[in-house]
């Protein structure tokens, strides 16, 4: 029996570069929380095995706070792929990776400030095609 080769997805970690968290006042009723996340791709020029999700993620309700964050996720492939199954293997499956450690990050976070009481956000699924970006700024 031929075992068939399978390109391999490392994932070496995530930073947490910018986080920007303003209370209000603690919460007098159910929060209606609005999350926007926007995760997109850069593709390194001088490595075509190495790739970056950088991810923006917006919390809110205007009554209470507005938690905003900036994450790099950092990945590797075992494998040169052509261009179009490399995208499709990153948008399937790099920021649902890499999201875990985001939503970690923001339980921590609030629990330890206090203010507003822990959130949990729920899960994310992410659909479509990144936005390549062309360069990273710190």
């Amino acid at each position: 029996m031929e075992v068939s080769h399978q390109t391999k997805l490392t994932f070496h970690g995530v930073d947490i570069l910018d986080v920007d968290f303003h209370a209000i006042t603690t919460p007098e009723d159910k929060m209606d929380i609005k999350i926007d996340s926007t995760p997109r791709v850069f593709y390194p020029k001088d490595n075509k095995y190495l790739f970056k999700v950088v991810t923006e993620i917006e919390l809110k309700d205007e009554r209470y706070f507005t938690l905003r964050l900036r994450a790099i996720g950092h990945f590797e492939l075992n494998d040169e792929l052509s261009d179009e199954l490399k995208k499709k293997f990153v948008n399937a499956n790099a920021p649902a990776i890499m999201f875990p450690y985001i939503r970690s990050f923001i339980t921590t976070l609030t629990a330890n400030a206090g203010i507003i009481g822990t959130l949990i956000i729920p899960a994310q699924f992410f659909k479509g095609t990144l936005e390549e970006l062309e360069e990273i700024s710190a």
